[in-house]
């Protein structure tokens, strides 16, 4: 099986003192291998890397992240086969989540599964996205 990696150059993954995110903590943002992409936990900041002052906002951020990702690894957000999502503070945001999830997720609607948890990486943050999904070539 080959494994093919991908980390994004986009600005917006640019971490403090340079280089991108994935550089500094060593990771990729997407895995092609055995005819899946998988794609990295996806989070919610600006593309500025601010907080947005709204939660909508970022889980607007968050599903663009991923269509991005996906989109220069050669897929498409109707390619998803599953869908993880991790909220801090699910209870007062799901109704606002499930609107804006409906605008990037297509039928026929992948695998979900929602988690509830304390935290995220930065202090702010309530939401993560990652998920699996077919590769086209």
């Amino acid at each position: 099986m080959t494994k093919t990696t991908y980390s994004s150059n986009n600005p917006m993954f640019a971490a403090a003192g340079g280089g991108s995110i994935f550089d500094k903590f060593q990771y990729s943002s997407v895995v092609k291998a055995g005819g899946l992409i998988f794609i990295a936990g996806q989070i919610g900041l600006n593309p500025d890397g601010s907080m947005p002052d709204k939660p909508e906002q970022q889980f607007v951020n968050a599903f663009e992240r991923l269509k991005l990702v996906l989109e220069e690894a050669g897929g498409q957000m109707s390619d998803l086969v599953e869908l993880v999502s991790y909220h801090v503070g699910l209870s007062s945001h799901l109704a606002d989540f499930m609107k804006v999830k409906e605008k990037y997720v297509p039928a026929p609607f992948p695998t979900w599964t929602i988690l509830d948890i304390v935290g995220l990486a930065r202090p702010g943050l309530i939401i993560e996205i990652k998920a699996v999904a077919v590769a086209r070539d």
